[in-house]
């Protein structure tokens, strides 16, 4: 593969990212998308990531394809899924598979990089990131099992009636006024162990970034660039959720919108993503290397 090849489909690799949370988007408002035109494009959508995958080599690390293909194909499942909601309990259930499948994809591939790198001297920087990973990802599978119990205990109509503010973090981070059944406490508990989760997400790729720079298995702007960003979008979660609490309601709306924006469910595969596409690319890279020096 020449360099203009490698870079475009790198590129490419990288842009599916907001191409996928577009569709998804798109789909959950926009009054043209239709459900065929919905699937034409899914179908597109799934195929362009394939080929982009196959070029830059993508059988040749099954790690680095799994952060890919974990958030295009959460994409491609929760975007004909729709919105998570207790108002259509079918739906909300494949969404949920959907994502307890990702979050167990992370995990695993994750803790599959640090034990790879084991040796490493940098291996220090991702063991405490993914310990918090384990724990994060634990009390998230609660979060998860529990929208399975309230369909099968037929409360999807309590939660229905409530889940447009105990269930976003920008209604209930503000302060939700009178006294809350119980369905409303639960709601804002298991939405707090998400917003847990996915800090936890954010700190375990900055640590892992680190690593994989150290090792050369991504290139250095984009190790130092996920290690910074996955720390930043972890301090807007733990600030965001701080702020939202002791400030005025006059003044607590940003903090709060910026803790739901940072801790939407599709936000966990952007930074292992980049991960992905940038180790396989340093693949590429080192390839070229080697064919040259041969």
């Amino acid at each position: 593969m020449n360099t203009n090849t490698h870079r475009s489909a790198f590129v490419g690799l990288l842009l599916s990212w907001p191409i996928g949370l577009f569709l998804v988007g798109a789909n959950m408002e926009a009054p043209f998308m239709t459900a065929p035109i919905f699937f034409a494009l899914d179908a597109l959508y799934i195929v362009a990531v394939v080929v982009l995958l196959r070029r830059l080599g993508a059988a040749g690390d099954w790690s680095a394809t799994a952060f890919v293909v974990a958030g295009a194909g959460l994409f491609a499942s929760v975007g004909f899924s729709g919105p998570p909601t207790a108002a259509e309990p079918g739906l909300m259930m494949l969404n949920t598979a959907a994502l307890l499948a990702v979050a167990l994809c992370l995990l695993v591939t994750m803790t599959a990089v640090v034990v790879k790198h084991r040796a490493s001297d940098a291996v220090a920087a991702a063991v405490p990131g993914l310990l918090l990973l384990v724990v994060g990802t634990a009390v998230y599978v609660v979060n998860l099992v529990a929208r399975f119990a309230v369909v099968l205990s037929g409360a999807s109509g309590q939660q229905a009636a409530v889940e447009d503010t105990a269930w976003v973090a920008y209604e209930y981070l503000r302060g939700l006024g009178g006294a809350p059944d119980f369905v409303t406490y639960l709601l804002v508990w298991l939405d707090l162990l998400q917003l847990g989760y996915v800090a936890t997400v954010y700190v375990c790729c900055a640590g892992l970034a680190r690593l994989l720079r150290r090792q050369g298995a991504v290139s250095d702007r984009v190790g130092r660039g996920v290690e910074r960003a996955g720390y930043a979008l972890a301090a807007v979660i733990v600030l965001g959720v701080t702020l939202s609490a002791i400030l005025p309601r006059e003044l607590d709306v940003v903090p709060a919108w910026a803790v739901f924006v940072a801790s939407i469910p599709f936000m966990t595969t952007l930074l292992p993503f980049v991960l992905g596409a940038a180790m396989l690319s340093a693949r590429v890279n080192a390839r070229r290397f080697v064919g040259l020096a041969a």
